[in-house]
């Protein structure tokens, strides 16, 4: 867990240094970015630190379930000519790509390490009001380490976060664009489009308590007549597969249910009317926490609730930056962040989540 931990503090050390406007030299490195908190944030920090994360992630060797079960055959496929196959025409031609330049893989790893990061950070940058909480809330709500294991739907996720703007900004035509680019990675996220509709739609602590009870009321037959409707798709494999294990994931449940009732009460409490873009966000944490729920039930779900979970790293310094009491949202902000560290610390440092440990760089293959 090192090197993770190593990253973890280099990239949130850079976008402290990035915030404080540390000047290096050279008028090329010193524009800033202007951030939804008003401050202003030096772009050599910001770019320092996703290269942190890219580099690690990038780089790597062996790291994530998929790797070797998934990613290196795929390519091996691509690089002696057989056709596209199941997968994505994006992937399917980055892949093809790199395979006429050498029989090295890594590219594909580092290429999608800079579009996860570079539209993570880009949508962080833009859409939070803690930037720097939203950077350590990536690696801490473990999306940093779900993207080494299912690398091609994160890549499409990222731009999906990244598409945010587009709904603002009231701009289909761009945010379709968007959609349109994500499934090229992974056409699951075709799903994603509902999210242009919902920034007007009502969301309130009711709305959310209700819809979260009617799903735990009624999980079994909601979760049966959302299977008929996969047994008419290409996905219809899935039902009663391996992957139909009937785990229900009580730990992600009930960690979905604490953000989404945190982020609805928090700014309530403190006077807060909610923005369009906040109500959207909202949208996109009640839609996780139901499928969250319906987990075990319905196979693969995890990876439909990926698809509107990115947002959350937005979300929750949204929800803590609306306490208006600095010392007490201090404190919630140093829980949120111990909590987070416990929960890396066990799901991935003892239980080894998404096979992400011992890491390895593909420069020291044998290392630990």
């Amino acid at each position: 867990m090192a090197p993770y931990w190593a990253s973890l503090l280099l990239a949130v050390g850079f976008m402290l240094l990035a915030q404080r406007g540390v000047e290096v030299g050279g008028e090329s490195v010193l524009k800033k970015w202007d951030a939804r908190n008003g401050r202003s944030y030096m772009r050599w920090g910001v770019v320092a630190s996703a290269l942190v994360f890219v580099c690690l992630t990038g780089f790597r060797y062996g790291i994530g379930q998929d790797y070797f079960y998934a990613y290196i055959p795929y390519f091996e496929r691509v690089r002696t000519g057989l056709e596209q196959g199941d997968l994505e025409v994006g992937f399917f031609a980055l892949n093809w790509l790199v395979s006429r330049f050498t029989n090295d893989p890594t590219p594909v790893f580092l290429f999608c390490s800079v579009l996860f990061f570079g539209f993570s950070y880009a949508a962080v940058m833009r859409e939070s009001s803690h930037p720097v909480l939203s950077v350590f809330l990536l690696f801490g709500m473990s999306y940093f380490f779900i993207f080494m294991n299912a690398m091609r739907q994160m890549t499409a996720v990222a731009i999906l976060l990244f598409s945010l703007r587009h709904i603002e900004e009231k701009k289909l035509g761009s945010f379709l664009a968007c959609i349109v680019f994500a499934c090229t990675f992974h056409t699951s996220s075709v799903l994603f489009v509902l999210m242009y509709w919902l920034p007007k739609a009502r969301i309130n602590i009711s709305v959310c308590l209700l819809s979260v009870l009617c799903f735990f009321l009624f999980k079994t037959q909601i979760a049966n007549f959302v299977n008929s409707i996969i047994a008419q798709t290409s996905y219809a494999g899935y039902v009663g597969s391996v992957f139909d294990t009937g785990q229900t994931g009580n730990v992600i449940i009930a960690m979905n249910i604490v953000i989404l009732l945190f982020s609805t009460i928090v700014p309530r409490l403190n006077g807060g009317e909610y923005s369009d873009r906040y109500r959207l966000l909202l949208w996109c944490q009640l839609i996780c926490t139901l499928i969250a729920i319906l987990s075990g039930a319905i196979p693969l779900s995890q990876r439909v609730r990926w698809i509107f979970s990115l947002p959350s790293i937005i979300l929750l310094p949204l929800a803590v930056d609306s306490i208006g009491n600095l010392r007490i949202r201090f404190l919630v902000q140093a829980s949120i962040v111990i909590l987070y560290i416990v929960y890396i610390a066990i799901t991935i440092g003892m239980w080894n989540g998404n096979n992400v440990v011992p890491y390895q760089c593909v420069f020291f293959r044998n290392g630990v």
